[in-house]
């Protein structure tokens, strides 16, 4: 990894309109008992990013990032709820209380759109030397060459041989994401869930629980209406299964059969911990169109995700998956519009995909797309199953 330049935060000209802060109110969680030195030996982090990028930077990102500038202490400076991705890695988390969660809805990826945000980060320069959000974004798709007569820079997540510029081969560094099936056996991990806090979630979900995610963000949209869900935990329930609804409050649909449990309305739900204790006792968790299975497959537990084919296989989705997946998966690709607006064969397609799961076939399934013909071709140059030499 290229070692960290602390240069002044831009601010973004993409950034919204919206409601001054007057003063952002974070809780602190320290990990240990060392001293903090002065502020030129501090090292602040700032992760205000997309979970599923979020995921991604603590287990791959951050131990670089330490690995290359040893010797500090380091904060990291996120979300509400956030605290367990980084108790093993760093001296303190920062966190942004949860009033202030309503700020998520601007972010995309390691970006986001909020003046709020750009100045938390300006502002922590006055504790600590700052690494802002978009850096670690930048350690996942960002290519360079170390030839001293060239110093091109390039952001691509896929494979390229050499530099484009110079023709350099051994000075050419890779990108994260694009050498992802080499970097990968260097994740680390979130600590698993204590034997206490998987008990309680045995205890609480009993046997064949299926963990459920109903994506309900104002970013992007692509959210299917809570009609779609309440009978999909009714082909569960035919099939023996006892669904779980799961999620944050602020990216959450409402849970529309009051009969099953709601996790995601428990106080217990901001502890990440017990989220991974309950999902660790899941025979599966099922998603559309969102990131969350990113917990599933950090702990080893099989996924199903309804996906857009051009996320996985044109875009970052495929590789993100990659890098953070640790157990079966299965797709099915679909186009969401598809899926909102003819929720029986979508339902159809789903119980399809569990049944073959639950027969050991974690295979991709192609469901509801308008174009198979090029969705094939770009099965065919699937990058996020190849690897560099």
């Amino acid at each position: 990894m290229k070692p960290a330049v602390f240069k002044p935060i831009k601010y973004s000209k993409r950034v919204k309109t919206e409601e001054a802060l007057v003063n952002a109110e974070f809780v602190t969680h320290k990990f240990n008992n060392r001293p903090k030195p002065d502020k030129s030996k501090v090292l602040i982090i700032c992760c205000f990013s997309e979970f599923g990028c979020e995921v991604i930077g603590s287990m791959h990102c951050i131990p670089r990032i330490l690995q290359t500038l040893p010797g500090y202490y380091t904060i990291v400076v996120g979300w509400y709820g956030r605290e367990y991705l980084y108790k093993h890695l760093v001296d303190e988390y920062w966190e942004l209380k949860e009033d202030f969660q309503h700020l998520r809805d601007s972010v995309q990826a390691f970006g986001y759109t909020s003046k709020n945000l750009w100045k938390i980060e300006r502002e922590l320069a006055e504790y600590g030397k700052v690494l802002p959000t978009g850096y670690m974004g930048n350690m996942l798709v960002g290519n360079y060459c170390k030839n001293p007569k060239c110093r091109y820079i390039l952001t691509s997540w896929a494979w390229v041989d050499c530099c484009p510029k110079c023709g350099e081969k051994e000075k050419f560094v890779h990108s994260l994401l694009s050498d992802h099936q080499f970097n990968k056996k260097f994740a680390v991990k979130p600590p698993y869930p204590s034997k206490d806090k998987l008990d309680w979630a045995r205890e609480k979900v009993g046997k064949k629980a299926v963990g459920v995610f109903a994506r309900g963000r104002k970013t992007y949209g692509r959210n299917l209406q809570p009609e779609f869900y309440e009978k999909l935990i009714g082909i569960l329930e035919s099939r023996g299964y006892k669904p779980v609804w799961l999620g944050e409050k602020q990216s959450v649909q409402p849970c529309p059969s009051p009969h099953i449990y709601d996790f995601s309305q428990e106080p217990l739900a901001r502890d990440l911990e017990t989220t991974m204790a309950i999902i660790a006792n899941c025979e599966f968790t099922v998603q559309f169109w969102t990131a969350s299975t990113r917990l599933a497959g950090m702990l080893g537990v099989p996924w199903l995700l309804f996906e857009t084919p051009d996320q996985i296989y044109a875009k970052q989705e495929g590789v993100r998956q990659a890098v953070t997946t640790f157990g079966h998966k299965k797709l099915c690709l679909c186009d969401f519009k598809k899926v909102y607006d003819h929720n029986k064969a979508a339902l159809n397609l789903f119980e399809q995909c569990v049944k073959e799961m639950e027969e050991g076939n974690f295979e991709d399934v192609i469901g509801m797309v308008d174009n198979e013909e090029a969705l094939i071709g770009l099965r065919n140059n699937d990058f996020y199953n190849l690897r560099s030499e």
